[in-house]
Protein backbone atom coordinates (compact mmCIF):
# COMPACT_ATOMS: atom_id res chain seq x y z
CA UNK A 1 0.00 0.00 0.00
CA UNK A 2 0.79 3.70 -0.43
CA UNK A 3 -0.93 5.36 1.97
CA UNK A 4 -4.32 4.12 1.73
CA UNK A 5 -4.05 3.13 -1.88
CA UNK A 6 -3.04 0.25 -3.65
CA UNK A 7 -0.24 -0.22 -5.28
CA UNK A 8 -0.62 -0.91 -8.65
CA UNK A 9 2.07 -3.29 -11.22
CA UNK A 10 3.19 -3.64 -14.80
CA UNK A 11 0.91 -7.93 -14.94
CA UNK A 12 -1.59 -7.02 -12.74
CA UNK A 13 -5.07 -8.12 -13.46
CA UNK A 14 -6.92 -4.67 -12.91
CA UNK A 15 -9.77 -2.55 -14.19
CA UNK A 16 -11.23 -4.73 -16.88
CA UNK A 17 -7.98 -5.84 -18.52
CA UNK A 18 -4.35 -5.84 -17.63
CA UNK A 19 -1.70 -3.01 -16.32
CA UNK A 20 1.28 -2.44 -19.28
CA UNK A 21 2.12 0.88 -17.84
CA UNK A 22 2.52 2.32 -13.84
CA UNK A 23 3.68 5.81 -12.82
CA UNK A 24 3.28 7.79 -9.65
CA UNK A 25 4.54 4.80 -7.30
CA UNK A 26 1.88 2.94 -8.80
CA UNK A 27 -1.38 5.19 -8.62
CA UNK A 28 -2.12 5.60 -12.16
CA UNK A 29 -1.10 3.98 -15.35
CA UNK A 30 -2.67 2.35 -18.24
CA UNK A 31 -4.62 -1.01 -19.12
CA UNK A 32 -5.02 -2.91 -22.01
CA UNK A 33 -7.89 -4.64 -23.15
CA UNK A 34 -6.79 -8.64 -22.89
CA UNK A 35 -7.82 -9.49 -26.54
CA UNK A 36 -7.88 -7.38 -29.97
CA UNK A 37 -10.58 -5.63 -30.37
CA UNK A 38 -10.39 -6.46 -34.38
CA UNK A 39 -7.90 -8.26 -36.62
CA UNK A 40 -8.73 -5.97 -39.49
CA UNK A 41 -10.24 -2.85 -39.37
CA UNK A 42 -9.68 1.08 -40.64
CA UNK A 43 -8.62 3.20 -39.12
CA UNK A 44 -11.97 5.63 -40.39
CA UNK A 45 -14.55 5.66 -41.99
CA UNK A 46 -14.24 5.65 -45.90
CA UNK A 47 -15.55 8.97 -46.12
CA UNK A 48 -13.04 10.70 -43.97
CA UNK A 49 -9.89 8.59 -45.23
CA UNK A 50 -8.31 11.19 -46.95
CA UNK A 51 -8.99 13.92 -44.62
CA UNK A 52 -7.42 15.22 -41.56
CA UNK A 53 -8.91 14.89 -37.66
CA UNK A 54 -6.38 16.75 -36.28
CA UNK A 55 -5.97 13.72 -33.61
CA UNK A 56 -1.90 14.56 -33.56
CA UNK A 57 -1.99 14.12 -29.67
CA UNK A 58 1.25 11.60 -28.42
CA UNK A 59 2.58 10.70 -25.27
CA UNK A 60 0.15 9.30 -22.01
CA UNK A 61 -3.37 9.80 -22.22
CA UNK A 62 -3.45 11.64 -25.87
CA UNK A 63 -4.47 8.47 -27.26
CA UNK A 64 -7.99 9.46 -25.10
CA UNK A 65 -8.27 12.92 -27.15
CA UNK A 66 -7.32 11.89 -30.36
CA UNK A 67 -9.80 8.99 -30.18
CA UNK A 68 -12.66 11.45 -29.38
CA UNK A 69 -11.58 13.84 -32.38
CA UNK A 70 -11.33 10.88 -34.84
CA UNK A 71 -15.36 9.78 -33.09
CA UNK A 72 -16.89 13.97 -33.60
CA UNK A 73 -15.08 13.52 -36.82
CA UNK A 74 -16.23 10.24 -38.29
CA UNK A 75 -19.36 9.11 -36.09
CA UNK A 76 -21.23 5.40 -36.01
CA UNK A 77 -19.27 3.00 -38.02
CA UNK A 78 -17.04 0.50 -37.56
CA UNK A 79 -13.42 1.63 -37.28
CA UNK A 80 -10.18 1.43 -34.92
CA UNK A 81 -11.62 4.30 -32.68
CA UNK A 82 -15.33 3.78 -32.67
CA UNK A 83 -14.66 -0.27 -31.50
CA UNK A 84 -12.29 1.11 -28.37
CA UNK A 85 -14.77 3.89 -27.52
CA UNK A 86 -17.64 1.10 -27.47
CA UNK A 87 -15.26 -1.63 -25.71
CA UNK A 88 -16.91 -2.11 -22.49
CA UNK A 89 -14.54 -4.57 -20.77
CA UNK A 90 -14.42 -4.92 -17.42
CA UNK A 91 -17.98 -3.29 -17.41
CA UNK A 92 -15.61 0.29 -17.87
CA UNK A 93 -16.74 2.60 -20.76
CA UNK A 94 -13.19 4.55 -20.69
CA UNK A 95 -11.73 2.67 -23.13
CA UNK A 96 -9.47 4.43 -26.43
CA UNK A 97 -7.40 3.75 -29.21
CA UNK A 98 -3.40 4.41 -28.21
CA UNK A 99 -1.45 7.10 -29.09
CA UNK A 100 1.68 6.14 -30.98
CA UNK A 101 3.54 6.47 -27.93
CA UNK A 102 1.25 4.57 -25.84
CA UNK A 103 1.05 1.98 -28.35
CA UNK A 104 5.25 1.61 -28.48
CA UNK A 105 4.74 1.12 -24.18
CA UNK A 106 2.06 -1.47 -24.91
CA UNK A 107 4.96 -3.35 -27.44
CA UNK A 108 7.30 -2.95 -24.52
CA UNK A 109 4.94 -5.36 -22.70
CA UNK A 110 3.44 -7.45 -24.95
CA UNK A 111 4.68 -10.74 -23.71
CA UNK A 112 2.77 -9.96 -20.09
CA UNK A 113 -0.47 -8.74 -21.71
CA UNK A 114 -0.23 -11.11 -24.30
CA UNK A 115 -2.30 -12.22 -27.09
CA UNK A 116 -0.71 -10.00 -29.57
CA UNK A 117 -0.59 -11.16 -33.04
CA UNK A 118 2.76 -10.61 -35.33
CA UNK A 119 1.07 -7.82 -37.33
CA UNK A 120 -0.13 -3.79 -37.55
CA UNK A 121 -1.44 -2.51 -34.65
CA UNK A 122 -3.19 1.16 -35.04
CA UNK A 123 -2.30 4.02 -32.91
CA UNK A 124 -4.68 7.06 -32.93
CA UNK A 125 -1.97 9.44 -33.72
CA UNK A 126 -2.20 10.88 -37.38
CA UNK A 127 1.46 11.07 -38.94
CA UNK A 128 2.55 14.87 -40.04
CA UNK A 129 2.26 13.32 -43.61
CA UNK A 130 -1.78 13.89 -44.55
CA UNK A 131 -3.74 11.30 -44.44
CA UNK A 132 -1.47 8.58 -42.94
CA UNK A 133 -1.41 7.40 -39.53
CA UNK A 134 0.73 5.79 -37.39
CA UNK A 135 1.22 1.91 -36.70
CA UNK A 136 3.35 -0.89 -34.66
CA UNK A 137 3.86 -3.97 -35.84
CA UNK A 138 4.52 -6.32 -32.75
CA UNK A 139 6.30 -8.59 -34.44
CA UNK A 140 9.34 -6.47 -34.89
CA UNK A 141 8.47 -3.43 -32.90
CA UNK A 142 9.31 -1.04 -36.19
CA UNK A 143 6.67 2.07 -35.99
CA UNK A 144 5.34 3.49 -39.25
CA UNK A 145 2.93 5.48 -41.23
CA UNK A 146 0.29 4.21 -43.14
CA UNK A 147 -3.14 5.02 -44.83
CA UNK A 148 -6.44 4.94 -42.84
CA UNK A 149 -8.05 2.71 -45.41
CA UNK A 150 -5.45 -0.57 -44.31
CA UNK A 151 -7.41 -2.98 -42.47
CA UNK A 152 -4.71 -3.25 -39.11
CA UNK A 153 -4.86 -4.47 -35.70
CA UNK A 154 -6.95 -3.23 -32.73
CA UNK A 155 -6.22 -3.18 -29.06
CA UNK A 156 -8.22 -0.96 -26.46
CA UNK A 157 -6.40 0.86 -23.67
CA UNK A 158 -7.95 2.97 -20.51
CA UNK A 159 -5.82 5.03 -17.99
CA UNK A 160 -6.35 4.50 -14.28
Amino acid sequence: LYGNNPVHYIGESYGGGKVFYVYDNGQHGLIAATADQSTGVVWTNTAFQYTVSNAVRDGINGGLANTERIIIQAGAGSYAAQLCANYKGGNYADWYLPSKYELNLLYLQKAVVGGFANNYYWSSTESSINFLVWAQTFGSGSQGDGSKAYPSYVRAVRAF
